[in-house]
């Protein structure tokens, strides 16, 4: 979800909130040894981050004329530019040591790809700042997540179409059917894709067996009924998720038993969630989260986290 939908979801929030449909219940904050501090702020608008194996942070983001994959390194003040490419950076994957980046993430390419799929998927070697073209018949490669199969998926954050890609590079366009899909995730074992439904009512986040794409589950529904517009997902070792609560501000972490408490709060128009599990650098057990404000935030001890009771 780009920056130039903020004002449609504005709208689409603000309409939950005047419908007068209470909530049930809220989300409560998780217990344990954890911190939240912004550790950069100005980044322009961001619709994913990725940790990798080195400790290194990367982040999608840009505006209706390129997208921007940069990197951030410990201890250094300015993030590094990896590459640039066609407009609306999309989600992030790792495939090896080479990072999957979509493009096309703009609200044309959500009204109109599912019949006219024209976003797109970079493969990038971070290394050398060089990138190849995966696949160019996406719908909108608003989130990407990759199985340990190989397959890669990307979905259409305002579409009804989740594609897939083969390892042999084949994109299978509408591979699933989901409405409004937005950030996925591969659970640990590879079985399950894991997807957030940004404008159900209420939000939900959606399992479905990557064997059998027809068997499609409700995994959580927000116990909140407002303007929450799950965004971006992930998930840690432990199978735990990691959900960006757009609408609320804050990231949410769902144990695998479906119970849910707030990790960060404060945010705005939070789009991105990343786990690191890295040994140095951004280091494992800690979460990073980020959004359309330009502030990136690490929480340290999210890994532990807890929720209450």
């Amino acid at each position: 979800m780009r920056t130039f939908l903020v004002a449609s979801v504005s709208l689409i929030a603000s309409a939950f909130a005047l419908s007068g449909v209470a909530a049930a219940a809220e989300v409560p904050p998780c217990t344990g040894s954890f911190s939240q501090k912004t550790i950069y702020s100005g980044q322009g608008s961001i619709e994913a981050l990725i940790v990798g194996g080195g400790g290194t942070l990367f982040a999608s983001g840009g505006d209706t004329t390129q997208s921007t994959l940069r990197a951030y390194t410990k201890g250094k003040a300015d993030p590094e530019t990896v590459a640039t490419g066609n407009p609306g950076g999309g989600g992030l994957a790792w495939n090896g040591k080479r990072l999957l980046w979509g493009y096309g993430d703009l609200l044309a390419n959500g009204l109109t790809g599912d019949l006219d799929p024209t976003a797109g998927l970079y493969s990038v070697n971070v290394a050398a700042k060089k990138k190849s073209l995966v696949s160019d018949t996406l719908g909108m490669a608003n989130g990407v997540a990759r199985g340990k199969d190989g397959y890669i998926y990307a979905s259409n954050n305002l579409g009804l179409k989740l594609d897939r890609i083969t390892p042999d590079g084949d994109t299978e366009n509408g591979w699933a059917s989901l409405n409004s899909a937005n950030g996925l995730t591969v659970g640990r074992n590879g079985r399950y894709l894991y997807a957030n439904q940004m404008f159900e009512t209420p939000s939900t986040i959606a399992k479905i067996d990557t064997r059998d794409p027809s068997k499609v589950f409700t995994y959580f529904t927000s116990p909140e009924a407002g303007n929450v517009l799950l965004d971006g997902l992930a998930h840690d070792s432990g199978n735990n998720l990691y959900t960006a609560a757009y609408g609320k501000g804050e990231v949410w972490k769902i144990t695998p038993d479906r119970q849910a408490c707030v990790i960060a709060t404060g945010l705005s128009q939070t789009t991105a969630v990343a786990m690191s599990s890295a040994g140095k650098g951004f280091r494992a057990g800690s979460l990073y989260a980020a959004g359309f404000d330009g502030n990136i935030v690490e929480v340290t001890g999210a890994a532990k986290a807890a929720v209450p009771g």
